[in-house]
């Protein structure tokens, strides 16, 4: 296996962790946005999307000849629950869950960009069909979450 294949599924296997800690962290979220029933829907929503990533990362690390790895999305996983619980102390949880939210969709974008651009070098048309729908489906995400993020601020403000 060259150098390079060994990249793409290192990579991968980052956003497979990447998904993972994606899903931890929306189910936390709209858990605890009772008084935001719209953008609980919405963070549920995108859990489901997320689930459906996890798998699809899957299914194409399994046609190159690999599988997810342990220890990435065990790290992973950690830091997007300490990230839940971090914001959770705040008194404005929902501000910056969305804040949050908002930045790791970008994070997403350029992380399927990337790794798109390498499974084209690669010639895995599957993993560059894949990255294509997982940006689109990010970036579907990112702009409701910009559309939120106003209204979230300002019911927040609201007595």
């Amino acid at each position: 296996m060259t150098k390079s294949k060994q990249t793409l599924i290192a990579w991968l296997r980052d956003a497979h962790a990447m998904e993972r800690a994606s899903v931890d962290t929306l189910d936390r979220m709209a858990d605890r946005l009772g008084r935001f029933p719209e953008l609980a829907a919405g963070f549920r929503e995108h859990w489901r999307v997320s689930l459906a990533q996890v798998q699809r990362i899957e299914v194409c690390l399994k046609q190159i000849g690999s599988d997810t790895s342990t220890v990435k999305d065990l790290a992973s996983r950690f830091i997007g629950i300490a990230r839940a619980f971090a914001v959770e102390v705040t008194p404005d949880e929902p501000v910056k869950d969305c804040l949050a939210d908002y930045s790791w969709r970008h994070f997403e974008i350029g992380a399927y960009l990337s790794l798109g651009a390498a499974a084209a070098v690669l010639e895995e048309p599957e993993v560059v069909r894949m990255c294509e729908e997982h940006v689109q489906q990010e970036r579907a995400m990112a702009d409701w979450l910009e559309r939120q993020i106003r209204e979230v601020t300002q019911d927040f403000l609201r007595p």
